[in-house]
C-alpha cells in the first residue's frame, strides 16, 4: 500500500505528460509574443511557464504539491537548511 498524498506510475506519468505540453506552449506562445511584440500572449505565456514547473516538480516529487510550495517554493528550502545549522 502507498502512502497517502503519493502519485501511482500512472499518475506521475500524466503529470509528466501535462509539464510537456504546458512548458511546449507556453515556449511557442513566448516566442511568437516577442516576435510579434504582444505583451498579453508573453504575460500569458510566462504564468503557463510556472504552471508547467509546478507540474514537472509534481512529477519529480512523485506527490502533490500544497500552495505554499507552488507559490513560494524557495521557503521549504530555506527552512530545511536553517533547521540543519540549529541542530
Amino acid at each position: 500500500m502507498r502512502k497517502p498524498g503519493t502519485l501511482s506510475p500512472f499518475e506521475r506519468g500524466l503529470a509528466l505528460a501535462l509539464s510537456l505540453v504546458w512548458l511546449g506552449g507556453s515556449v511557442g506562445t513566448l516566442y511568437f509574443a516577442v516576435l510579434q511584440s504582444r505583451w498579453l500572449p508573453g504575460f500569458l505565456a510566462i504564468a503557463a511557464l510556472v504552471y508547467g514547473a509546478a507540474w514537472l516538480r509534481v512529477a519529480m516529487r512523485s506527490r502533490l504539491l500544497t500552495w505554499a510550495e507552488v507559490i513560494a517554493p524557495w521557503r521549504r528550502i530555506l527552512a530545511a537548511r536553517s533547521s540543519r545549522r540549529g541542530q
